[in-house]
């Protein structure tokens, strides 16, 4: 055992050095020195290959001794991908829990948008025929929207509002159907 470890001492020192060269080759690129350039590049290489040779020859002891380990003592390989895999479960668990949050962000300020949409975007009014108003309710504006006796501020219904019944007030009640039951699809309440 006491050669094994020479040897990663040696193997390490052998690294550290190959990549001491390794950096010293590369930043003495200065034209001041009166080193050619065909002779740095030649250096660069040749301390690079060096450097390459050392690291497969680190990773080939490392492996040995990882397959050693494996035939040895397979419990150790078992406990590392347990841990591994337990990571990786609650670096997913945090990642769903994050969409989940965002996805409950969305959905509120969806909610949001579409209640708003829904208060602004209320029909207060029928056209007729022919380009007239058709005074439904009582009430005419210039702007040949019809507003419904009862309403309050706001387009809201009053306490003493009464829909007249006809063909523009089902309308609206199919639409306003259709919004509902897209918004809770949307909630996923209903199936799609």
């Amino acid at each position: 055992m006491a050669t094994s470890s020479n040897e990663n001492g040696n193997l390490m020192d052998e690294f550290e050095e190959a990549f001491q060269s390794c950096i010293c080759a590369l930043t003495k690129m200065e034209p001041n020195t009166g080193i050619n350039k065909e002779e740095i590049e030649l250096e660069v290489q040749k301390t690079t290959n060096n450097f390459i040779d050392v690291a497969r020859q680190m990773e080939s002891f490392f492996l040995q001794k990882r397959f050693l380990v494996s035939t040895l003592k397979p419990d150790m390989l078992i406990k590392d991908e347990n841990l591994d895999l337990r990571l990786e479960i609650q670096r997913k668990e945090n990642l769903l829990n994050k969409h989940y949050n965002r996805l409950e962000e969305w959905k509120s300020c969806l909610s949001d948008i579409q209640q708003n949409q829904s208060v602004h975007n209320r029909p207060v009014g029928a056209m007729g025929t022919g380009g007239h108003m058709s005074d439904i309710a009582g009430m005419g504006t210039s702007s040949g929207m019809v507003r419904p006796t009862g309403l309050v501020q706001g387009g809201m219904p009053g306490p003493s509002s009464q829909m007249q019944p006809g063909p523009q007030h089902h309308l609206q009640q199919q639409k306003l159907h259709a919004q509902q039951i897209q918004q809770l699809r949307m909630m996923g309440k209903l199936p799609k």
